[in-house]
């Protein structure tokens, strides 16, 4: 039985091989965008997880409110540190180590070749705590001692310059001469990749910013007591500066900003694409109500040779129904692709943040979703057809 209604659906679509295309193309665009959206949200969302989770819940980041426009609220001018701050919330309560980061950019110089490129300035504990991220391709981890040795990221040494740097090699950064000592492996992000990491007090040095620190990072003592002391360092930082120009952020801080922001995106085009999915669910109906008039004598025939108004009913909910299901699988599979190509322009130009994810659940509730939308959409038109009298059915021209 169900066979036959598969091939009655199949073979009416068949019939009409612009019309079924037509009717399937807004639900193949909805749950192609759907798809992308949840596969890309879900591979992002697991790609920070596993990144703050190898940073630590332990950590809290303090930064002037303009280095990268205010974590929260409107960017203000970026006042860095001083070295007195990092004394002073390194004596608070619960802080275990607080560490210094100095960040600028400027230029680098090699073999007559000129990039502009971000200059980072930290200690060795810095390099320990990012080690999963700043691991070693080659070479060695600059000291705190070193005076004139850089590490560098792999984008920065494989193909900024037409010829690749290697351990060993000289460069020029804003015109004094510095030996790469070590090389990171490919972090995802060129940014990062493009990064030449030198000792804080080397850095300041070369910028003529001495005591000057754009950022601190610091360890709390107990994991469980982060959120409080991420506050007395606040408390603190304020009275030092006569005012909150700087932020505050622990790690949960960080993901609950991303999360945020990848909700209201998701929302956004997600609303967008349900639009489409309604679009097509009534596209559905309107065609099978040219179907149902169409083959009106039909459905006549079908009644006067027996079929009852349940058979009717259920024959043209399959159909509606196998459009819904044929849109899902073809939606599936343009989404998947969409978002295996919006990953490899996205870590071209981003990083690895661009992830996709595609479980089992998404593959079978992609496709059920459109399903059940092509069904409910062909509920009216399934139960005007079960209503034809066959008599006046029969007469229809």
């Amino acid at each position: 039985m169900v066979e036959e209604y598969l091939r009655f659906a199949f073979r009416s679509l068949s019939q009409q091989k612009s019309r079924a295309a037509l009717t399937l193309l807004g639900m193949v665009i909805g749950i192609a965008v759907i798809v992308a959206l949840i596969s890309l949200g879900a591979g992002m969302r697991a790609t920070i997880s596993d990144n703050l989770e190898k940073v630590g819940a332990d950590r809290i980041n303090i930064f002037p409110s303009g280095l990268f426009g205010s974590f929260a609220g409107p960017p203000q001018e970026n006042v860095p540190f001083s070295e007195k701050e990092l004394a002073a919330v390194a004596r608070i309560p619960g802080v275990k180590d607080v560490q210094p980061y100095f960040f600028r950019s400027g230029d680098v110089v090699f073999r007559n070749e000129k990039a502009f490129v971000n200059i980072g300035g930290g200690t060795e504990e810095i390099l320990e705590i990012y080690s999963s991220f700043y691991s070693l391709k080659e070479g060695r981890y600059i000291k705190d001692m070193d005076d004139r040795a850089v590490n560098i990221g792999f984008r920065l040494a494989e193909d900024t310059f037409d010829t690749p740097i290697r351990v060993g090699d000289f460069i020029e950064v804003n015109g004094k001469k510095f030996e790469v000592v070590g090389i990171f492996t490919e972090i995802g992000n060129r940014e990062d990749d493009t990064t030449v990491f030198m000792p804080i007090k080397t850095a300041q040095k070369l910028f003529d910013a001495p005591g000057e620190v754009t950022m601190m990072i610091a360890t709390a003592e107990d994991e469980r007591k982060v959120k409080i002391t991420a506050e007395r360092i606040e408390e603190e930082l304020k009275k030092l500066r006569g005012g909150k120009d700087f932020e505050v952020a622990t790690t949960e801080d960080f993901a609950k900003q991303i999360n945020q922001v990848l909700g209201v995106l998701t929302f956004v085009l997600g609303g967008i694409a349900s639009i489409s999915i309604l679009v097509g669910g009534v596209i559905i109906m309107n065609t099978m109500l040219m179907s149902v008039f169409e083959r009106t004598q039909e459905i006549g025939v079908l009644k006067a040779t027996g079929a009852t108004q349940r058979t009717i009913l259920t024959l043209f909910l399959t159909e509606a129904g196998f459009v819904g299901l044929v849109g899902g699988i073809l939606g599936f599979i343009a989404g998947a692709a969409l978002s295996l190509i919006i990953e490899a322009v996205g870590k071209a130009y981003v990083g690895s943040m661009f992830k996709t994810l595609i479980t089992p659940e998404l593959v079978a509730g992609s496709i059920a979703f459109s399903w059940i939308v092509g069904a409910i959409s062909g509920l009216y038109p399934a139960w005007q057809a079960s209503k034809l009298v066959p008599v006046e059915a029969l007469r229809y021209e």
